[in-house]
């Protein structure tokens, strides 16, 4: 009977624990297990290093000790504390069994409760049994992937869930094949790699400890021995004051290897003291701790009595650090299979529910085409506006990936578009917009490297084309023609670098397509319809695009510059002053570079004849083809040229031809216009689909069992995952440390104020063993 109110807060403690529990044992009934991973406290070591006995003297249940296949599979060993004494065994399916109907049988395995611990081994065998194991060990090394769980309650048993695992061995016999080896090595490796695994590693004194690699397995899963809990056994078998004990006292005081959650020893029964009782055992494990340098380590590293409250407080505190987390990846795995569900949609057996299906993802696909081409990244398939780790030019975002290419397109053009690079003065090339260091604009600008001409050359080679083209034009003027010419010869790299701009703005249009429907339906039905509708619909786009290239590039490839507005003739006009400006003061400096020239604060005066003189001169130079007035009125025409070509590319080809109908390309007129024979051929499903919405549905019935299950402990995730105010401010005691996980799942079930319950828990654990 319950009455002191530190009774009472003992005794909500450890119904609070059991209750925890028995929520993850739950879990890992229903299947959540093989989908998210579960805290759990594993026990591997190597053959014969004790885990058996340490099992035994755990829970006080005899198990199978000889070197048997009890030892050949996961065991599930879950320990409650109840009035009355019950053993039941169940085998819980491996992911190996895919067969329905045999694992349905696998769970069927029942078994009654037994009062007698000695049924277990009756008990064990009939479940191997049920498995298929064989004692023979040329039967595929006589091991499985099944679970064998181990239900034990009782009054004097401890609130622990284990996983048992196969014995690690090297060596083959008559009883193991060395096929097993890896088998067995593998198994163990699986659970140490799970992240929420607490290792215990057992390991035995008798034999030489670096022949034992069981912490160097974990050490590859766990580095920094965080999850690592070491349990040292047969240490009766050092010899007295040995160097070899000298070794293991180091390693248990956390002094050679350390472990974050430290060592402990143990003193298992020998052959001739297995039957002693357990109280018995327990007594001569006390004496043995208590004699020689073994009674100078701590009480609480050593003996079985110890490593039980140590065991229940660690993974109690370590299934209270996981909840929070836990439940959010069950959330996390619950979006997920109904995010895959609904790309499958629901069962389509006729004609009418196919056609439905295909009208859901065109209608939309039609809403994801216009948010993306609107900027509007809001919805999950952008990823969300405020997505951080989203990475520069992500095709979803359809919009912005257009924007960037345009922008290096139009860089491109600025720097690259001509074939001549013409002197300074004549024309400016400007800084791009764009960083030089991007690779995907090195790649436009390298479509077309310009050749690069002096003043000199140039001039050189417009008299040869003026002379060779003359016509009826007055003396000193030049084939007008020729400036048409000039100009489609400098615009000659403008079809290189359009083309490549277009077929770049396609590919994302086309990689954007992929993945919207990607994350509108199952593989399935997306090949079918990219196969049969999307793609042949992308391919008319990329040759209408190439057809309107052709029509823009068309005038540059014949016909004659033709210039409208004044904007034009106030350009060129400009340019001619500057020409001649530039022209005439260079003259004026080479004919006049006297010192007398020059007068205050470091001006030029010039007198009437010197001006004469360099006038003459420009008109000498300039020739009589008036070359450089052609090669002005090229330049002029084609920086205003440039300008509408860019445009017409950005509007007239990609706005025109290819985005605007991207929302059509899969519409609903497209669907009601397709016969009954189309509509079975694109959203018929196939038994593949039929098996995959099945497996996902049951997933999900798992998964939403699961959070139904932690669902007394999800209403208050903060108060799990962050430690009170109170729990701040307590002392780094042991016992303070061990209840952490405890007392913030205390606050709402207690009759008494949680405060209250702490500090009562607090004094107790100072004073008694935690859950004695």
């Amino acid at each position: 009977m319950i009455s002191k109110p530190e009774d009472k807060a003992m005794h909500q403690l450890r119904c609070q624990q059991s209750e925890l529990l028995d929520k993850i044992d739950e879990l890992r009934g229903i299947g959540v297990g093989g989908l998210v991973e579960l805290p759990q406290l594993i026990v591997c070591g190597s053959q014969s290093s004790g885990k058996s006995s340490v099992l035994e003297a755990i829970s006080r249940v005899r198990f199978p000790t000889k070197g048997t296949l009890c030892t050949r599979f996961a065991t599930e060993v879950i320990l409650r504390r109840k009035p009355q004494t019950r053993v039941k065994v169940s085998i819980e399916p491996g992911d190996s069994r895919t067969d329905e109907r045999e694992r349905e049988r696998l769970r069927n395995f029942t078994s009654e409760a037994f009062s007698s611990d000695n049924d277990l081994s009756e008990l064990i065998n009939q479940a191997r049994d049920f498995m298929g194991i064989s004692d023979n060990v040329n039967q595929h090394a006589g091991f499985s992937d099944d679970v064998l769980k181990i239900e034990i309650s009782g009054p004097d048993k401890p609130e622990l869930t284990l996983v048992d695992l196969p014995g690690l061995y090297t060596s083959a016999s008559k009883e193991q094949s060395k096929e097993g080896i890896p088998i067995v090595r593998q198994l163990t490796e699986r659970y140490m790699a799970k992240s929420r695994s607490i290792i215990l590693a057992v390991i035995s004194a008798k034999v030489d400890y670096h022949i034992q690699e069981v912490l160097d397995i974990a050490k590859d899963h766990d580095p920094h021995y965080e999850r690592v809990l070491a349990i040292v056994t047969h240490t009766d078998k050092l010899d007295e004051g040995s160097d070899e004990e000298e070794r293991y006292l180091q390693y248990i005081r956390n002094e050679g290897i350390k472990l974050k959650l430290g060592w402990h020893a143990l003193r298992n029964r020998s052959h001739k003291t297995r039957n002693v009782p357990d109280d018995e055992r327990d007594e001569e494990e006390r004496v043995h701790f208590s004699k020689g340098r073994w009674a100078s380590l701590p009480r609480a590293h050593v003996g079985i009595d110890r490593l039980r409250h140590r065991l229940s407080s660690i993974l109690l505190k370590h299934i209270a650090g996981n909840l929070p987390i836990l439940i959010r990846d069950i959330d996390q795995k619950i979006d997920d299979r109904k995010q895959s569900l609904a790309k499958l949609g629901t069962a389509r057996p006729t004609t009418r529910d196919q056609r439905g299906f295909l009208l859901n993802i065109s209608s939309n696909f039609q809403r994801i085409a216009a948010e993306a081409l609107n900027g509007m990244y809001s919805k999950d398939f952008f990823g969300g506006l405020n997505n951080e780790l989203l990475e520069s030019g992500d095709a979803r975002r359809l919009r912005a990936v257009i924007r960037e290419l345009n922008e290096y397109f139009a860089d491109a053009m600025s720097m690259h578009g001509f074939r001549r690079q013409l002197p300074k003065g004549v024309s400016e090339v400007p800084k791009p917009l764009s960083d030089l260091r991007n690779l995907k604009f090195q790649s436009y600008l390298n479509q077309w490297v310009p050749e690069m001409v002096t003043e000199e050359e140039l001039m050189n080679q417009m008299m040869r084309q003026a002379s060779n083209n003359r016509g009826i034009e007055f003396p000193g003027s030049a084939n007008q023609l020729l400036v048409g010419e000039l100009f489609r010869d400098q615009a000659r790299p403008w079809g290189d670098i359009a083309q490549y701009h277009l077929n770049q703005a396609w590919e994302s249009v086309n990689e954007f397509v992929q993945l919207a429907f990607g994350y509108l339906t199952d593989d399935s039905t997306q090949k079918a319809l990219l196969a049969g509708v999307i793609n042949p619909e992308l391919e008319k786009l990329r040759d209408s695009l190439d057809n309107k290239l052709d029509e823009l590039l068309s005038y540059t490839t014949s016909g004659h510059p033709l210039p409208i507005g004044r904007s034009f003739l106030e350009r060129i006009q400009q340019s001619r002053i500057n020409h001649q400006m530039r022209n005439l003061k260079d003259n004026l400096v080479f004919s006049n570079n006297s010192s007398e020239n020059w007068g205050e604060q470091g001006q030029n005066t010039f007198t009437l004849h010197d001006l004469e003189n360099a006038a003459t001169q420009l008109q000498t130079t300039e020739g009589q083809f008036a070359v450089v007035d052609i090669v002005t009125q090229m330049q002029t025409y084609y920086e205003t040229a440039i300008l509408v070509f860019i445009d017409n590319v950005a509007i007239l080809a990609i706005e025109n031809c290819l985005l605007r109908p991207l929302e059509h390309i899969f519409s609903n007129q497209v669907i009601n216009s397709m016969d009954d024979e189309e509509i079975e051929k694109l959203a018929g499903e196939s038994q593949e689909v039929k098996e995959e919405r099945e497996r996902l549905s049951r997933e999900l019935k798992k998964l939403e069992a699961g959070m139904r299950t932690l669902s007394t402990f999800s209403a208050d995730r903060s108060s799990l995952s962050r430690p009170s105010a109170l729990e701040a401010q307590l002392p780094l005691a042991e016992g303070a440390a061990l209840i952490t996980g405890a007392t913030r799942l205390l606050s709402k079930s207690m009759e008494v104020r949680t405060g209250q319950i702490i500090r009562e828990v607090l004094r107790l654990a100072m004073s008694i063993e935690f859950l004695a």
